[in-house]
């Protein structure tokens, strides 16, 4: 499958899971608030603990550290395109917001290896609601489809790996850590999809909806490779301006 995407942040927005995830934030050190942990053999359960914390304390935003509300998430764009059959669609959403992923998120795990730059987290969601302006065209099946309007996709109960892949460098002579990649691998228990206006006619955009429920593994894990890797790139984006600010041993205590 060839997926190409493009996005662009509303403002300035930022997600809970690179704050929560990296636990740190666009600042000399940590918010008084936040518990800090030592890299020890207690190190990832400590992680767990704070990063729970840390949600809810972000949730709202911070002012002083210049973190927007995280709920909701607005995305100004986003397209998605699934290049190869049997899901051959194109998918732009505009003014995306996001709802619920902060509020109903707990990490479960983090497995870290600093010195190889890599921090791997696993979160559960109840529920991840985007809704948008939304385009669409191509073929589902063999089924052509087409259509303009409001479009809904809700992620229930989705186990969510982050999986940040960095290297080192140096300002001044002190270590600092940039991302090179962040993966992001999405598998709900179940995704609801809502399109107005399919075909521009009321009965066969009620049909194609209820096609597309029916048979939502099927079209969802054709497109769920696009939806992580947008999301990877605001992430790894808005991660970085983090890293580059915060030397590695302010971040993660030694």
């Amino acid at each position: 499958m060839e997926l190409r995407l493009r996005y662009r942040l509303f403002s300035q927005p930022t997600a809970v899971f690179v704050v929560a995830c990296l636990l740190c934030c666009a600042a000399r050190d940590l918010p008084e608030s936040f518990d800090k942990c030592k890299r020890d053999a207690n190190f990832d359960k400590c992680l767990v603990d704070a990063v729970n914390k840390a949600i809810q304390i972000l949730k709202t935003g911070n002012k002083e550290f210049e973190i927007p509300p995280l709920e909701p998430l607005q995305v100004k764009s986003l397209v998605i395109d699934a290049g190869t059959a049997p899901i051959n669609m194109r998918q732009t959403f505009k003014n995306v917001v996001v709802t619920d992923m902060i509020s109903t998120s707990i990490i479960k795990r983090y497995r870290t290896d600093l010195d190889k730059y890599l921090i791997i987290c696993d979160s559960v969601t109840d529920r991840i609601q985007m809704v948008g302006d939304y385009e669409m065209s191509g073929r589902i099946l063999l089924l052509p489809i087409t259509g303009s309007g409001r479009g809904n996709v809700t992620l229930v109960n989705t186990k969510i790996e982050h999986r940040l892949i960095g290297e080192p460098f140096e300002k001044d002579g002190i270590p600092y850590m940039r991302l090179k990649e962040y993966r992001v691998n999405f598998e709900p228990k179940r995704v609801y999809m809502q399109f107005e206006n399919l075909f521009n006619d009321p009965l066969l955009s009620q049909t194609m909806n209820r096609f597309m429920n029916e048979n939502w593994e099927a079209v969802f894990n054709e497109l769920k490779v696009g939806y992580a890797k947008s999301f990877g790139k605001i992430f790894k984006e808005l991660s970085n301006r983090i890293f580059e600010k915060i030397p590695m041993d302010t971040i993660f205590l030694r």
